[in-house]
C-alpha cells in the first residue's frame, strides 16, 4: 500500500554517518544556494508527478542536516526495505511528507557527502601546475573526482524520479544517467581530464537547475545532443588511457593532444548549454575524438540497406503512451529487467513507426545501438544470415572500446567475417566483445530488430528465435539472459504462430500487443494524425478528423491511406467526395479494412466506369504487367531501373515506361517520383491483396514464368548493351599487385560503374532463367553471352560485387535447364565449364579481381572452353611453357584449415556443403562452391575424429572419433545436439546415417556395430558382435533394412537393421583387412576394399562388393555369400583421366641459379621468360632487399613480390614441382614453367588485354 506519512525510523546498524567540511577553495553559499535551488524545483515536481509503485517498498531516505556557518554534518540512512533510497518511487499525494526540507536535505547529502577530502587548488588550476607535484596530483585527483563528479551522483539518484516527461527527455536524460554512470565508474585519476570533468560537473548542475528543468519537455532534442556529446565526453574518459598508450607509440605529445581534444568538448558542450538557455534551436556538430587506430574490420559482412529509416517515424505527438512504455524499459536497471520486449500486432497498426522512432531517438541521444530491419521485398539479400554481422559492426562504428574488441576477435578469425552462421555470428561478434566492456563503461545497449515476420519462412528465422528464446541448448553459447543488464532488444512483428510458439512463456521476454493499446488512445493518436495531413483543407474540421480516427479502428495505415486518398488531386472528385467514400464505406471485419481501402484507391485510379471496355481491360493489363514485374524482382529495383529494364523485355506489346502505372500509386509504393528510390509496397499487406484473387478481383496479380522470362531476356540483353552495359575493368582497377580489399576507393567506384539494373542483371539473369520453362529464343541470348568476351567481363563484375558463389549454383541449373534440347549441346557445356572455372578459380577472382585475366585465363586447361574462347584475346600475360594441365584436373580446390590429417569427408546432399574429421580432434564445414570455411571448427570430442557422414536431408551430421563417442551436431548452427552418444569401448572408426535419418549406425575398434535413435541419441538395443577384429566400415541398405560391415578380421558381414541380428555367416575371401564397404543403389550388391592385393570380378547374380587396405576390391554372391569368379587384379597401364603437355619424363635440365640478381625475375629454366619491367614490382624496394626476396609459393597459392604485392595465383593442380627463382633444378622436366616475357603486371596490367579485339 501506499504510505503518505513521513517515517523516521531508527538509524540501522548499517547506517553510514560521514562528516563532510567544504574546501576552503570552493564558496559554501555558491554551492548550497544552486543545491537549494535544484531541490526547490524538484520538489514542485516530485509533489506531483511522483507515482505509487507496488513493487518497491515505499520508504523514503532518511537525512538529518545540521547546518552550521563553516560547515555541515550529514548522516545519510538507508530506506528501510534497505535498497538505496534514490532507486525507490516516492508515494503519491506526499505533499506535505516530502517537503522542500527533506528533499533539500536530501540533496544536499547526496551532493556533500564526499567533499571531506580536500579539492584542488581551484576550479580553475591548470593542468600542467597540477602536474608539478606528482604525490600533490595523486591526492588533488582524489580530491577533485570527490568534488566535481558530485553532480553527476546527484543527477543520477534524482532524476529518474522524474516520470512525466515527454518520451525522447525520457530518453535523453537516461543517457545522461548513463554517461554519469561510466565516469563513475571508469574515471581515471589523472589530472589532464580534470577540465573536461569540471565542465561536465556544469553540464550536469546546468541540467538540472529548476529552470532547465522546466524546459527539458519543450527543448529535449537540444537536451538530446548534450546528451549524446556528454556520453561521447564519458567514452573518452572511459578509453583514456588506452588513447595515451596509443598517442605515446606513434610518438604524438600527450599533453597537447589531450588539451586540444579537451577544448573541443568543452567549446561544444558551451555551445549546446548556450542554445538551451536562447531556446533556439541550431545545428551544432557533435564531437567524437578517435584514437587514430587502425583496426581492420573491412570485408566483415554487412546488409545494406537494413538500417534506420528516420521518414518511418511516428508523427510528433502521437503515440506517447507506448513510447513512454518502452523508453521506460530501456532505462530500468537491474537483473531481473526483461532482456527482450516484443512488440507484436496486426499489419497497419504502426509498430514499425514506433520502432524506427526508438531506434532515431536513442540515436540521436548518442546511445550504443543499432536498428536490424527484415523486408520481404529484400529475401533474395538473405539478411538473415548477415543479422548479427551487421549489428556487430553497428556497435563497434558508435564506440572505440567495441570496435576494438570486436577488431581483436576477428584479428586471427577472417572466417568469422563473412560466416553465414548467425550461432557463431551472435557468439563471436556480439556476446564476446560486449563481455569484453562491462556494462558501467558502456551505458545502455539497444538492438531493434524490426519486422521479424517478413525475415522469410518459418525454417529462414528459426535459429534466430531460438536465440532470442534462449532455447538453443549448448553449453558454451551465451544465453540471451546471460546478457548484461544494460543490454536490449526491441523485437516488432506480426503474430504470426511460430514466433509466438518460441517466445511463449518466456521469462526475459516481456510481450508488448498493439491490440492491448486502449482504443480510445489509438484512436486520439490516428485523430492528431490525420488533423496534421489534412489540416489547411477547406471544410476539413475537428468532426470529419474524428470520424476518420474512428473509422481506422487501431490501424494507422488504414488512415495513412485514406489521407493519401483525399488529398490527391483526382479527376472530378474533391477531398470532401472522397472523404465521403472513405467514411461510408462499410468493408466488414478488420482485416478487410485495409484490402477495401486498396480496392477504393485502385479503382479511382483506373475507374471502370470511365473507360471503353476494350480501353478499361488495356489498363488493367498494363497494370497486371507492371505490378508483376516488381514483385517478380529478386530485390526491389528504382524506377528508372525498371523502365529501363523493360526496353528489353522480347515482346512489343511490353514496351512501354513503367510510368504509366506507378504514377499515381504514391500512396501504395515507394519511387514513385523519385528515379533512384526502389519501387516496392509501403505496406505488406499490399502485395498480399494483389495476390489473393478472391480480394483483388480485377487488380489480381498472378504469379507467372511469364514474368521471369521477360526478366531473364531484359538481364541478359542489359550486360550486353553498349551503353552501361558490361566492359573491361569496369571499376578501373589500379593494380593487380593489390588486394581489392586494400583499394580503399573500389566500394565508391562500383557503386557509380557498376549501376543498379547492371549489378541486378549480373546476379540474377541465371535465376530469372533456370525458373522458366525452356524457350528457344532464351537460349540463343544466353549463347550469344556465351561466346562473346563479355563473359568474362560478367565473371569481373560478379568478383568486385561479392557474388562469385552464387553463380556456381545458378550455372549448373542453366545447364540443367539447357539439358536435353538438340543445339545446345555445346552451349550446356559452356555453362559447365564456367561453373568449373569459378569453382577453381573463384576465390582468387573476390580476393584480387584482375587476377581474373593475369592468373585464371592463363592456367585455365589448354581444351577448356575458357581457355579455347579468351586465351588469344589477352596475349599479354604469363603462358604455360610446358606442365599445362590439357583438361580439368580432378582437383579442383586444396582446402586449408584443419591443423592434422584428415581422416573423413562427406558432402551434404544438396552438395552445396562439405564435412570433414581431422586427427585435430575437429568436424568442420565448409562452403563446396568456394572452399571457404561455414564458421569455426565444430569442437567438442576429446580425440581424433575418425568418420563424418551427412543426414539424408542435410541438416545434421554425425561423427565418430578415437575418444569412444558419437556426436550429433546441427549442420546449420554447428552446435552439439545433446550428449555424445556412449557405449563402445574402443575407438569409433565409421559412422552412417540410415536412409531415412531415424538412426545411426557405428562401427569400433572394440569389434562390435550399435544402432543408436537419432532423434533421442539412445542406443537401440544391444551392440552387433561377430567379428573378431576392429569395425572399419559400416553402411545402411538403400531400403534401411539391412546393414554391411567390414573388418579388420577381414570379413564383411550383414545384419539385420531392425533387430542388430547377423543375416547368414561372414563373407570370407579377403585375406587383409577389409577398410571400406558400401551398397549398391538398388541394393542387390556390396563393394568392399581390401588389402589383400586380389581382383575383383563381376557376376550375374547378385552379388556384393568390398574395399581393403589391399588396395583390390572385390565382389561377393549377395545370396550364397561366396567370392564371385572371374576376379582380376588392377589394370596399371589404364589410361590418366587428364594429361599434360608436358615433355617426355625421362628429359631433365639444369637452370643456372637465380636468385633475382640484375633484377631478372623468371620461373622457367629460360630466362628468356623472365618478367618484363621488374622494377615495378620492386620499387622501392632496395637493391639488397629486391636480392632476397625469395617469390616463393605461398600456401594460399599466390606467389608475391616485396610488401605483399601480388605477382600471380596458381591453383592447386599447377602447384607441384614449380619452378622458383631460387630454382637451379627439376628432375624429371615437365613440371609447370611459365613464359611471363609479355606479362602485363602491377599498374600496367590493363594492358593484357587486345584492344583491337
Amino acid at each position: 500500500m501506499c504510505d503518505s506519512g513521513d517515517h523516521r525510523p531508527d538509524p540501522s546498524p548499517e547506517t553510514c554517518e560521514v562528516i563532510v567540511r567544504e574546501s576552503s577553495n570552493q564558496p559554501r553559499s555558491q554551492v548550497k544556494q544552486a543545491v537549494r535551488k535544484f531541490a526547490k524545483g524538484v520538489t514542485k515536481k516530485l509533489s506531483k508527478r511522483f507515482k505509487c509503485s507496488r513493487k518497491r517498498t515505499p520508504a523514503i531516505q532518511n537525512v538529518e542536516l545540521q547546518d552550521a556557518s563553516s560547515n555541515q554534518n550529514i548522516r545519510v540512512n538507508q530506506g528501510t526495505s534497505g535498497e538505496p533510497a534514490s532507486k525507490l518511487d516516492i508515494p503519491s499525494g506526499v505533499e506535505e511528507g516530502i517537503g522542500s526540507k527533506s528533499v533539500d536535505a536530501e540533496l544536499q547529502g547526496a551532493h556533500e557527502t564526499s567533499e571531506h577530502m580536500q579539492t584542488l587548488g581551484g576550479p580553475a588550476q591548470s593542468v600542467t601546475s597540477a602536474a608539478n607535484n606528482a604525490q600533490a596530483g595523486l591526492t588533488a585527483a582524489d580530491d577533485f573526482q570527490t568534488n566535481y563528479l558530485q553532480p553527476l551522483k546527484i543527477f543520477d539518484t534524482v532524476i529518474e524520479k522524474i516520470a512525466n516527461v515527454h518520451p525522447y527527455a525520457k530518453m535523453a536524460l537516461g543517457i545522461l544517467s548513463a554517461a554519469a554512470k561510466i565516469v563513475l565508474a571508469q574515471a581515471e585519476r589523472d589530472e589532464s581530464v580534470h577540465r573536461l570533468l569540471q565542465k561536465l560537473d556544469e553540464v550536469f548542475g546546468f541540467v538540472t537547475q529548476d529552470d532547465n528543468l522546466s524546459k527539458v519537455e519543450s527543448m529535449h532534442d537540444v537536451i538530446g545532443k548534450i546528451a549524446q556529446q556528454t556520453l561521447e565526453c564519458a567514452r573518452f574518459i572511459r578509453d583514456y588511457s588506452k588513447t595515451k598508450s596509443f598517442w605515446k607509440r606513434v610518438g604524438k605529445n600527450i599533453v597537447a593532444e589531450t588539451d586540444d581534444i579537451i577544448a573541443r568538448y568543452n567549446n561544444a558542450l558551451d555551445e549546446l548549454m548556450q542554445q538551451f538557455r536562447d531556446r533556439a534551436h541550431r545545428d551544432v556538430a557533435i564531437f567524437v575524438q578517435f584514437a587514430g587506430e587502425t583496426l581492420d574490420l573491412g570485408g566483415m559482412t554487412y546488409a545494406a540497406g537494413a538500417g534506420l529509416d528516420t521518414a518511418k517515424q511516428c508523427l510528433p505527438g502521437t503515440r506517447m503512451e507506448i513510447l513512454s512504455q518502452i523508453t521506460e524499459w530501456i532505462n530500468s536497471s537491474g537483473d531481473s529487467v526483461p532482456r527482450v520486449m516484443w512488440l507484436s500486432g496486426p499489419a497497419g497498426k504502426g509498430k514499425s513507426a514506433i520502432a524506427h522512432t526508438i531506434a532515431n531517438w536513442f540515436e540521436e541521444t548518442g546511445g550504443l545501438g543499432s536498428c536490424f530491419c527484415f523486408d520481404r521485398h529484400r529475401e533474395a539479400d538473405r539478411r538473415h544470415e548477415k543479422i548479427f554481422s551487421t549489428i556487430a559492426r553497428d556497435l563497434a562504428d558508435r564506440d572505440p572500446g567495441m570496435k576494438r574488441a570486436l577488431a581483436d576477435v576477428v584479428k586471427n578469425a577472417n572466417s568469422l567475417k563473412n560466416t553465414t552462421d548467425i550461432i557463431q555470428q551472435w557468439r563471436k561478434l556480439l556476446i564476446e566483445p560486449l563481455k569484453k566492456l562491462s556494462a558501467s563503461s558502456v551505458g545502455p545497449v539497444l538492438i531493434v530488430i524490426e519486422a521479424l515476420d517478413e525475415s522469410g519462412g518459418v525454417e529462414t528465422r528459426r535459429n534466430l528465435l531460438r536465440i532470442l528464446a534462449g532455447r538453443l541448448q549448448d553449453k558454451g553459447l551465451p544465453q540471451i539472459n546471460e546478457l548484461p543488464s544494460n543490454f536490449r532488444i526491441l523485437v516488432t512483428s506480426r503474430p504470426l504462430h511460430d514466433i509466438e510458439k518460441e517466445f511463449e512463456g518466456v521469462n526475459h521476454i516481456l510481450p508488448l500487443s498493439m491490440d492491448k493499446i486502449p482504443a480510445e488512445v489509438a484512436e486520439s493518436d490516428i485523430h492528431a494524425f490525420v488533423s496534421d495531413k489534412l489540416k489547411g483543407l477547406p471544410h476539413f474540421g475537428r468532426q470529419e478528423f474524428a470520424d476518420l480516427a474512428a473509422k481506422a479502428d487501431g490501424l494507422f495505415e488504414w488512415a495513412r491511406l485514406a489521407c493519401e486518398y483525399i488529398t490527391e488531386e483526382l479527376p472530378g472528385l474533391s477531398p470532401t467526395d472522397c472523404f465521403n467514400a472513405v467514411v461510408n464505406r462499410n468493408p466488414g471485419e478488420r482485416k478487410n479494412l485495409l484490402y477495401d481501402m486498396y480496392r477504393l484507391i485502385l479503382t479511382e485510379i483506373m475507374p471502370k466506369d470511365k473507360y471503353t471496355t476494350a480501353h478499361y481491360e488495356q489498363a488493367v493489363a498494363k497494370f497486371r504487367s507492371v505490378m508483376g514485374q516488381i514483385l517478380a524482382t529478386a530485390e526491389p529495383l528504382p524506377l528508372a531501373s525498371l523502365n529501363a529494364m523493360r526496353q528489353h523485355f522480347p515482346e512489343d506489346h511490353d514496351l512501354y515506361e513503367v510510368d504509366v502505372v506507378v504514377k499515381r500509386m504514391g500512396s501504395l509504393l515507394s519511387g514513385t517520383t523519385d528515379s533512384h528510390t526502389p519501387v516496392r509496397p509501403l505496406h505488406a499487406t499490399f502485395q498480399e491483396f494483389l495476390t489473393d484473387k478472391s480480394s483483388s478481383g480485377d487488380f489480381f496479380v498472378q504469379r507467372t514464368k511469364a514474368q521471369q522470362r521477360n526478366l531473364a531476356f531484359a538481364s541478359l540483353r542489359v550486360m550486353m548493351a553498349r551503353k552501361d552495359g558490361l566492359r573491361f575493368n569496369i571499376c578501373d582497377l589500379k593494380s593487380s599487385y593489390l588486394p581489392n580489399s586494400q583499394d580503399t576507393e573500389l566500394p565508391q567506384r562500383v557503386k557509380t560503374s557498376i549501376l543498379p539494373l547492371l549489378s541486378y542483371s549480373c546476379r540474377y539473369w541465371a535465376t530469372h532463367v533456370q525458373i522458366t520453362d525452356f524457350d528457344d529464343k532464351l537460349a540463343k541470348e544466353i549463347k550469344l553471352l556465351s561466346d562473346n568476351e563479355r563473359l568474362m567481363f560478367w565473371i569481373e563484375s560478379l568478383g568486385l560485387l561479392n557474388a562469385i558463389s552464387g553463380a556456381v549454383t545458378v550455372l549448373a541449373l542453366v545447364a540443367k535447364w539447357l539439358k536435353g534440347h538438340p543445339g545446345y549441346e555445346e552451349l550446356r557445356s559452356s555453362m559447365m565449364d564456367v561453373q568449373r572455372f569459378i569453382q577453381v578459380f573463384g576465390g582468387m577472382i573476390l580476393h584480387s579481381t584482375p587476377h581474373l585475366y593475369v592468373s585464371a585465363l592463363p592456367f585455365s586447361p589448354v581444351n577448356s572452353i575458357m581457355a579455347t574462347k579468351f586465351t588469344r584475346r589477352f596475349p599479354n600475360n604469363l603462358r604455360l611453357v610446358s606442365g599445362r594441365d590439357l583438361n580439368w584436373t580432378v582437383v579442383q580446390a586444396v582446402i586449408n584449415g584443419h591443423t592434422a590429417p584428415v581422416f573423413s569427408v562427406s558432402f551434404s546432399p544438396d552438395g552445396t556443403r562439405i564435412t570433414s574429421g581431422s586427427r585435430d580432434n575437429t568436424v568442420q564445414l565448409w562452403d563446396a562452391r568456394t572452399g571457404q570455411p561455414l564458421g569455426e571448427p565444430l569442437e567438442g570430442h576429446t580425440g581424433e575424429v575418425w568418420s563424418v557422414s551427412s543426414s539424408p536431408d542435410g541438416t545434421r551430421i554425425v561423427s565418430g572419433s578415437y575418444d569412444n563417442t558419437v556426436r550429433l551436431w546441427d549442420a546449420g548452427t554447428g552446435q552439439t545436439l545433446g550428449g555424445p552418444l556412449e557405449g563402445h569401448t574402443g575407438a569409433v572408426l565409421s559412422v552412417s546415417f540410415s536412409p531415412d535419418g531415424t538412426r545411426i549406425a557405428s562401427g569400433s575398434y572394440d569389434g562390435t556395430v550399435r544402432l543408436w535413435d537419432a532423434g533421442t541419441g539412445r542406443p537401440l538395443g544391444e551392440p552387433s558382435e561377430g567379428h573378431t577384429g576392429a569395425v572399419s566400415s559400416v553402411s545402411f541398405s538403400p531400403d534401411g533394412t539391412r546393414i554391411a560391415s567390414g573388418s579388420y578380421d577381414n570379413t564383411v558381414r550383414l545384419w539385420d537393421a531392425g533387430t542388430g541380428r547377423p543375416l547368414g555367416e561372414p563373407l570370407e575371401g579377403h585375406t587383409g583387412a577389409v577398410s571400406s564397404v558400401s551398397f549398391s543403389p538398388d541394393g542387390t550388391r556390396i563393394a568392399s576394399g581390401s588389402h589383400d592385393n586380389s581382383a575383383a570380378s563381376r557376376s550375374r547374380r547378385m552379388v556384393l562388393a568390398s574395399g581393403s587396405y589391399d588396395d583390390t576390391v572385390r565382389l561377393w554372391d549377395a545370396a550364397t555369400g561366396q567370392p564371385s569368379p572371374g576376379s582380376r587384379e588392377p589394370d596399371s597401364s589404364s589410361s590418366p583421366l587428364h594429361q599434360s603437355i608436358a615433355p617426355p619424363a625421362q628429359e631433365s635440365r639444369i637452370m643456372p641459379t637465380n636468385t633475382c640478381n640484375n633484377r631478372i625475375i623468371s620461373f622457367s629454366s629460360s630466362q628468356e621468360h623472365a618478367l618484363p619491367n621488374p622494377a615495378d614490382l620492386l620499387e622501392p624496394t632496395s637493391h639488397l632487399d629486391s636480392n632476397s626476396t625469395p617469390f616463393l609459393l605461398q600456401g594460399d597459392g599466390w606467389v608475391m613480390g616485396p610488401k605483399h604485392r601480388l605477382l600471380f595465383w596458381i591453383p592447386p593442380a599447377s602447384q607441384h614441382a614449380f619452378y622458383t627463382p631460387l630454382t637451379s633444378m627439376v628432375i624429371p622436366r615437365g613440371h609447370p614453367e611459365l613464359d611471363l616475357s609479355r606479362m602485363a603486371h602491377g599498374t600496367h596490367w590493363s594492358s593484357c588485354r587486345d584492344v583491337s579485339t
